[in-house]
């Protein structure tokens, strides 16, 4: 390999890593405080909390790496013309169209890598999710319950407080309002666990007061407990049944319907976006000396932005059957190849003109 081109790896590779981290970090932050708030709301299991962040990144990656593409490149390149270099590589007979060549070896590996992550790591990733959603929520019903909350029961069958819940089903300071046939009951205990019997959950409370009869008033009826069991409706867990996200690309392809259509075309459209928006970038970073370095950033997030845009927007057609599935998605990386090839041959008849 010549010095050049390892030079040229190197800054792109460099320049890469740099982006990703920032963006990942960016991405990660705005999904973590959501998972977090979940978390708080009972809505998610905290012990998994890290798990599910973990598979949400191939996601992450396949919305993330043609920007971050479109960027490292813009910047790399960006930085050889403000720096003069491509001036002096131009001097010692290095072409444009070398460079470009060396780009698209570049660009090819990580469009194998994007293709790899959304036709197999994501899928994948859905369906891990999924199922560990799935079994920590079924195995572990206290999930849904929040210390220092009233928790809601299923099927609006009463209200839970505890002050406190300890991993292993502990609480102090229970509060249970529950929905009876003969009516409202009320029933505090210092102290309360949950205990399994029958294949049911059921809670027992210790040394407590019950109160029934509190909605009539005139049939007020206090007793003292030592021990009171009592079983509670199930939980809620997530559906088991699988996502059209979760399926193989063979099971896509035979699927023949507009949105497995249009999620396969997805699939495929994304890692040859990455070359794409890669040769935009290189089109994009000739500057000159008194140019920003930076000054193209925010034009490339634009179109960044415009590109996804148009993708989501057929994409949308595509699944209502208002586009048809050929071209489909590809529409939006061809035109944008168009425009890329013409764009030079427009510069060229208005230098003539």
């Amino acid at each position: 390999m010549r010095i050049l081109d390892k030079y040229l790896y190197k800054e792109l590779l460099l320049t890469l890593f740099a982006v990703l981290l920032v963006l990942l970090l960016i991405v990660f932050g705005t999904e973590a405080t959501r998972l977090l708030a979940m978390a708080v709301e009972g809505k998610l299991p905290a012990t998994i909390l890290g798990q599910v962040l973990m598979l949400q990144l191939p996601a992450a990656l396949e919305m993330v790496l043609p920007l971050v593409v479109l960027l490292s490149v813009l910047i790399a390149f960006g930085r050889w013309y403000q720096d003069r270099e491509m001036v002096v590589l131009q001097a010692c007979a290095v072409s444009p169209q070398y460079l470009e060549r060396r780009l698209l070896l570049f660009l090819t590996p990580l469009a194998i890598l994007m293709a790899w992550i959304t036709l197999f790591l994501t899928p994948w990733a859905e369906k891990q999710e999924r199922e560990l959603i799935y079994q920590a929520t079924v195995q572990a019903p206290l999930s849904g319950l929040v210390a220092g909350r009233f928790n809601s029961l299923p099927q609006g069958q009463g209200v839970l407080y505890a002050q406190r819940i300890d991993s292993n089903g502990q609480m102090q300071q229970v509060w249970l309002q529950q929905q009876t046939l003969e009516g409202d009951r009320l029933i505090v205990a210092p102290n309360a666990r949950f205990e399994w019997r029958e294949n049911r959950l059921a809670l027992v409370m210790l040394d407590g007061w019950a109160y029934e009869g509190l909605v009539q008033g005139d049939s007020l009826q206090v007793r003292q407990f030592e021990r009171f069991e009592g079983f509670l409706p199930a939980m809620p867990a997530p559906t088991i049944t699988p996502r059209l996200e979760e399926s193989s690309l063979t099971d896509l392809w035979h699927a023949a319907t507009p949105e497995a259509t249009a999620l396969l075309q997805w699939r495929l459209v994304m890692p040859l976006s990455v070359l794409v928006l890669g040769l935009v970038a290189w089109r994009m970073s000739k500057t000159d000396p008194r140019q920003g370095r930076f000054g193209k950033i925010f034009l490339a997030i634009f179109i960044y932005i415009l590109y996804l845009q148009l993708l989501f927007t057929f994409n949308g057609w595509l699944r209502q059957g208002i586009w048809p599935s050929w071209p489909g998605l590809f529409i939006v990386p061809v035109f944008t190849l168009l425009l890329l090839w013409l764009w030079p041959k427009w510069r060229q008849l208005r230098r003539l003109a």
